[in-house]
């Protein structure tokens, strides 16, 4: 069960995401019902910790072994939906390696997600592609910088 709460207009949600890094590029997932890219990761399930749930999570959405390397940031983002739900997330971002030398190429693919059919596009961008179209933007500095941050991300 996934760590998630939904109540009176406002959600929480228990994520993490795996920083997969090849060369000077960084493999990023956009959801189709988003308009831009984030880390490979997704939720926490109840009574599993963080490095068990990004090998999990990236097991599931590509097929791949990996091993945690760092936790690389906790960040704390608070932000409000076009439609006007407020979301508290709370996520653990993770450098991690793939375990076997394996060549992972942009695609796309489907995905039940609880119910739903969501497209999941993955691709490499350099930094500066997630400096564009990446959410949060403030983790592209914390992956440059290669140092361990706790961010606390409020909607402006």
């Amino acid at each position: 069960m996934d760590v998630r709460i939904n109540a009176s207009g406002q959600s929480f949600k228990f994520r993490v995401g795996g920083i997969i890094r090849k060369g000077d590029k960084f493999l990023c997932v956009k959801i189709n019902k988003n308009n831009f890219f984030c880390l490979v990761g997704g939720h926490t399930e109840l009574n599993e910790d963080t490095e068990s749930a990004v090998v999990r999570e990236i097991k599931e959405e590509l097929c791949v072994d990996v091993k945690v390397v760092a936790l690389a940031c906790i960040f704390e983002n608070f932000f409000t939906t076009k439609s006007g739900r407020k979301f508290h997330e709370l996520c653990f971002a993770y450098d991690v390696e793939l375990i076997d030398d394996v060549d992972i190429n942009d695609y796309v693919r489907m995905e039940n997600d609880n119910g739903e059919m969501v497209k999941l596009e993955f691709k490499w961008l350099t930094l500066e592609q997630m400096r564009e179209n990446f959410k949060p933007k403030a983790l592209v500095d914390v992956i440059e910088s290669g140092c361990f941050k706790h961010l606390i991300i409020k909607e402006k």
